[in-house]
């Protein structure tokens, strides 16, 4: 049995992020969506495209206190349910839309986003950018041998992941050959990528050029010295072996509200072995349910789905691509994109740590610039 104590963890919160600890009785449900079980490389890429197309994504909603009461009927009404369905899924709210734009201006989507709007609920979510996520571990191995550097580390994460981005097979072909995160010749693997960057990289640019180009020299003189414990001594190829760590990180941030999951074996064995405790008392405050038996958890699956769906169409489109689109948006499809936003920026004054994202700080802004954007509410 694992013992861990959630103060340590909030306080890591605080001290990275400047995040004050969320100390509020609430309930929260989840379900997730873009769970790919295990993300890892073969010798042509990736085990699952769709993992790189989009986030994994834990999601749902949220109220103050143990009980809450919502308008069950006029929620049946909006998807349009009928008698004998078992349960309600994303799948019965995206229906039959050809494409996430068309889904944005349906009457079940425009219903939904409205009731969700008016319930008083809160969305949550933890969204996890799967390559991003793999690719950190190279940056934060620099932190032992460029401590001084610190404060630009977020910006060679952005130059780092935009430019995998761009150059993809040539980047993922250095990872395969050295069976990353298992490096065993860091020189090698230092060289390689710093030459890939030389290739392309025009550090004339401040940004991104010139952070990608401090990266390049860190890695170079971190692998002189061998020195690159992140990416060292774990198991070869696996990039994400498992995603229940997002789980048990909502208990111990959220460490006095209740938490009720969708049921996931593979998650709940995992927990069962870690016992939380705060101020030397044993935390019992997670369970797994049945979805078909609980609304919440229902109402949490198409949130999750929406999210994912959302954030992938996000990606997808530049900036100047999203403006275009906005000009042709009809008023449903406006007002839903705008229910989207707010309903985000109301959980996020709630409290910061109600969403998460594991992504580029540049990702991040450009998906909330892009939803404002659609939903012409900046």
């Amino acid at each position: 049995m694992v013992r861990i104590n959630v103060e340590d963890q909030k306080d890591t919160v605080w001290k990275l992020n400047g995040i004050k600890p969320f100390n509020e009785e609430m309930t929260f449900y989840y379900d997730e969506s873009g769970n790919c079980r295990k993300f890892y490389l073969t010798d042509n890429g990736f085990n699952d495209p769709e993992a790189i197309k989009g986030d994994f994504v834990l999601a749902g909603i949220a109220h103050n206190g143990k009980s809450y009461e919502i308008d069950l009927v006029s929620l049946h009404e909006a998807l349009e349910y009928k008698e004998g369905q078992k349960e309600l899924k994303f799948k019965h709210l995206y229906h039959n839309s050809a494409d996430f734009v068309s889904f944005m201006g349906s009457k079940r989507a425009t219903e939904f986003l409205e009731w969700l709007d008016k319930s008083g609920l809160y969305i949550h979510y933890s969204a996890l950018n799967n390559l991003f996520y793999s690719l950190v571990d190279i940056v934060d191995s620099l932190w032992e041998t460029h401590p001084m550097c610190i404060m630009y580390f977020w910006d060679i994460k952005n130059a780092l992941y935009d430019f995998t981005i761009e150059h993809q097979d040539e980047v993922i072909d250095i990872l395969i050959r050295h069976t990353y995160p298992d490096v065993k010749d860091t020189v090698s693997f230092c060289y390689e990528l710093c030459d890939l960057i030389s290739k392309y990289n025009d550090d004339s640019i401040y940004n991104p050029g010139f952070f990608l180009e401090l990266f390049r020299q860190m890695l170079k003189a971190a692998g002189k010295m061998g020195k690159l414990p992140f990416i060292q001594d774990n198991e070869p190829n696996m990039l994400i072996k498992e995603y229940y760590l997002f789980y048990l990180e909502r208990c111990e941030i959220f460490s006095k509200s209740l938490h009720i999951f969708d049921e996931e074996k593979a998650v709940e064995k995992k927990l069962s072995n870690i016992q939380l405790y705060e101020h030397g008392k044993i935390l019992n405050h997670y369970k797994f349910v049945k979805s078909h038996e609980n609304i919440f958890v229902q109402i949490s699956d198409m949130i999750a789905g929406l999210l994912r769906r959302l954030f992938i169409f996000l990606d997808e489109k530049s900036i100047g691509e999203i403006k275009s689109l906005a000009q042709k948006l009809n008023e449903n499809q406006i007002n839903n994109f705008n229910i989207l936003w707010r309903l985000i920026s109301r959980s996020d004054e709630k409290s910061p740590l109600l969403i998460k994202n594991a992504n580029t700080p540049k990702n991040i802004q450009e998906r909330m610039m892009k939803l404002q954007i659609l939903g012409r509410s900046c």
